[in-house]
């Protein structure tokens, strides 16, 4: 793929898989990480994606623990977070995104965010 790099981020294997299928469809050059911790290892590698698709709610290192961390290390200043969630708004205003996706969403309203972000 020669379009802009997404790391996606997600514990549910589906939702991991589908999301990079359709991403990939649309000319995205994908990575998977399956949690907080795993994507902390992909970003140590480059390229380095330009957009970060994480959940909010995973084990261990949620997606509000995973953005904090991102935002702490000035090597990944120029990346772009977005979130996605099924939780109410008030559950995610304070954290450190560029964009919040609430599920469920559909292929267009992905495609919509990730270019409102600049990718």
């Amino acid at each position: 793929m020669t379009g802009p790099g997404v790391l996606v981020v997600d514990d549910n294997d589906a939702l991991r898989e589908n999301l990079a299928e359709c991403l990939e469809d649309e000319g995205y050059a994908v990575d998977l990480a399956a949690s907080g911790a795993e994507a902390l290892v992909r970003l140590e590698r480059a390229p380095l994606p330009a957009v970060v698709l994480l959940d909010l709610m995973m084990p261990g290192m949620d997606g509000g623990a995973l953005a904090a961390a991102i935002r702490a290390d000035r090597r990944w200043d120029g990346i772009r977070l977005v979130i996605t969630t099924g939780h109410s708004a008030s559950r995610v205003r304070d954290l450190p995104v560029d964009a919040v996706l609430m599920k469920p969403f559909g292929v267009d309203d992905l495609l919509a965010v990730l270019k409102r972000v600049g990718a």
